[in-house]
C-alpha cells in the first residue's frame, strides 16, 4: 500500500509542477527534457546491478522494446499534458488524462486470462466514469466545447497506452535489477526524443533554454522518477489485480489533484464537480472492498 500511495502523490505532484511552470516562467518543453535526463540518471544509480542489468537488456526481451516504446509516448503525452494544464487548468487534465483506466482495464481482462471483469469492479468502473463526466463540467454547468476536448481526448489515448504498457511490461524483467532498469529505460528514449525536438526548435529560433527551465526539469524529474518507480514497485508486490490497482491509482490522483486544486491554485468547482469528485470517492470503495 505504500508504494501505491507514493505513486499517487508524486502523480498528482505533477500536475501542480506544470501549474507552477506558469507563474515562474517556466518553458515546458526544454523542463520536459531536462525532466527525462534527470528521472534516467536517478533511476540508473537505483539499479542494484547496473552490468547485470545491462546484459538482460541487451538480447533485447519485450520489457526492453517495449520500455523503449514507451519513452516516445512519455514525451508525447508529457508536451501536452503540461499544455493541456496550463490552457484548461488542473482539474480537467489530471481527468482526461485518468480516464484511460476504463481502456486500460478492458485491455488488461482481454490479453490476461489471470484478470477478471467482476460485477463488482464493473460497477466501480461505471461510477468511476461518471465521476469524470461530472467534474469535467464547464463552470456554468455545461459541457466543455468540442474544441476544448480536442486536448484532453489525445491525452486519453496517450495515458491509456502509457497505462497499460508500464503495467503489462512492468511483469516481464526476469529479476530486480531488471525490474529497476526497466523503471527509467522510458525515460532515455522519451529524453532522446525530446532533444531532438528540442534541438529543432532551437535551430529554428522558436525555442530557447533559461536556467529556470532546467531548475524547473530537475525537480520534475525527481518526482516524475517516483510516480513510475513507485507504480511499478505496486504492480510487483502483486497486492491486488492491475486492472483494480490502475482504477484506483489513477482515482487517487483524481481525488488528490482536484482537492488540492481548489485548496493551492483557487480553482473553482461546482456542484456538478463536487458530485464527481463523490462519486470517484464511491468508485475508490468499491475497488478496495
Amino acid at each position: 500500500m505504500f508504494f501505491l500511495l507514493m505513486s499517487i502523490l508524486a502523480n498528482a505532484a505533477i500536475f501542480f509542477l506544470f501549474k507552477l511552470f506558469d507563474r515562474f516562467g517556466v518553458q515546458t518543453l526544454p523542463a520536459i527534457v531536462v525532466n527525462y535526463y534527470m528521472a534516467f540518471t536517478i533511476g540508473i544509480l537505483f539499479v542494484p546491478d547496473l552490468s547485470h542489468a545491462i546484459d538482460g537488456a541487451s538480447a533485447w526481451p519485450l520489457w526492453t522494446t517495449g520500455g523503449l516504446a514507451l519513452g516516445v509516448l512519455f514525451i508525447l503525452v508529457f508536451n501536452l499534458t503540461g499544455t493541456t494544464a496550463r490552457i484548461i487548468g488542473v482539474s480537467v487534465t489530471t481527468i482526461a488524462s485518468k480516464m484511460s483506466l476504463a481502456l486500460a482495464v478492458l485491455l488488461f481482462v482481454w490479453v490476461d486470462p489471470n484478470e477478471r471483469m467482476t460485477l463488482t469492479k464493473g460497477v466501480a468502473i461505471l461510477v468511476a466514469m461518471s465521476g469524470v463526466y461530472f467534474s469535467s463540467l464547464k463552470p456554468d454547468g455545461r459541457k466543455l466545447h468540442i474544441l476544448s476536448f480536442a486536448l484532453p481526448a489525445l491525452i486519453l489515448l496517450g495515458s491509456t497506452g502509457v497505462d497499460f504498457g508500464i503495467a503489462y511490461f512492468s511483469s516481464l524483467p526476469a529479476n530486480d535489477d531488471e525490474l529497476k532498469l526497466y523503471s527509467c529505460l522510458s525515460f532515455f528514449m522519451a529524453g532522446l526524443c525530446g532533444t531532438a525536438y528540442l534541438g529543432y526548435g532551437l535551430s529554428r529560433g522558436t525555442v530557447t533554454i533559461t536556467w529556470r527551465d532546467v531548475a524547473g526539469g530537475l525537480v520534475l524529474g525527481a518526482v516524475n522518477y517516483g510516480s513510475i518507480i513507485f507504480l511499478v514497485l505496486a504492480y510487483d508486490s502483486g497486492m491486488m489485480q492491475k486492472s483494480a490497482l490502475l482504477p484506483v491509482n489513477n482515482l487517487g490522483v483524481v481525488l488528490v489533484s482536484a482537492i488540492t486544486a481548489v485548496l493551492i491554485f483557487k480553482e473553482k468547482l461546482t456542484r456538478y464537480n463536487w458530485v464527481g469528485v463523490g462519486l470517484s470517492v464511491l468508485a475508490l470503495v468499491l475497488l478496495l472492498i
